[in-house]
């Protein structure tokens, strides 16, 4: 067994007992990203969660990166069957450290392949079918984040557990996502504002589709790519009630047992 394949089954060893987030031992850990991302490709294989049916970007802020000691935007897998469409409801007890996280998911139109040239926020607009308002389940099995190695968490997948798909947002192609504001619902609590800019949604879809492409892969059309939370992750607690509304144009809902 290569030393990609240890530090795979080393990831897939630690979900399936339940084991604390901390960095990948000395002797295992990724000597760069590269190596990192091919681990993450091997969890991805291996982990019989079924096929992927999109991507994330993690890290997307300076502030994030800086916390990780890292310069840029990390990437990780969705698998299909965990995209489930609002309202959903989850059982607490069924995850280990169990994050959410509030973004733009966009939705591609076509596929994407390395013909097509180095994407940007602008010429990407042409390959996207919609976009929604999405929670990301984050499964960070309680990880210390003040000691935490950027590249354990791209191997460990980017911590992605599944999203919520919410309601497409009408005509968004006439909307200007940088006047675009949302609106976090969290049971009775006074609602919290963000804006849709920012998460730079078309700029994140760009990066990801970017960094994929340059690694071999082929995005393929209706496939889902979120493009990182406006707001700061939070935990949900049992009997929580979450709605994530983007400007009374479209929602998602959540609720937790």
């Amino acid at each position: 067994m290569d030393k990609i394949d240890n530090i795979s089954k080393y990831m897939l060893d630690q979900h399936q007992n339940k084991i604390q987030f901390h960095n990948l031992p000395e002797s295992i850990k990724p000597a760069n990203i590269d190596e990192a991302y091919k681990a993450q490709f091997v969890f991805q294989n291996n982990s019989q969660r079924g096929v992927l049916g999109g991507y994330k970007i993690a890290l997307a802020s300076k502030i994030q990166q800086e916390l990780c000691g890292i310069d840029h935007p990390i990437a990780g897998g969705i698998f299909a069957n965990e995209i489930i469409a609002s309202p959903a409801t989850f059982k607490l007890s069924d995850y280990y450290g169990l994050g959410l996280e509030f973004e733009i998911a966009v939705t591609l139109s076509k596929e994407l392949n390395s013909e097509m040239g180095i994407f940007d926020k602008d010429n990407i607009r042409k390959y996207i079918k919609r976009l929604s308002p999405a929670f990301e389940l984050i499964i960070d099995r309680d990880a210390d984040y003040s000691n935490i190695d950027p590249l354990t968490i791209i191997a460990d997948n980017a911590w992605c557990s599944g999203i919520v798909l919410g309601t497409e947002i009408p005509n968004w192609q006439d909307v200007d996502l940088n006047t675009l504001q949302s609106k976090l619902y969290w049971n009775n609590e006074t609602p919290q504002n963000a804006m849709i800019r920012d998460a730079n949604p078309l700029q994140s879809l760009s990066w990801v589709a970017n960094l994929l492409i340059s690694q071999g892969k082929i995005i393929p059309a209706d496939s889902v790519i979120i493009t990182g939370s406006v707001i700061k992750t939070r935990a949900p607690l049992v009997g929580d009630k979450i709605i994530y509304d983007v400007s009374g144009l479209s929602k998602v809902e959540i609720n937790i047992t």
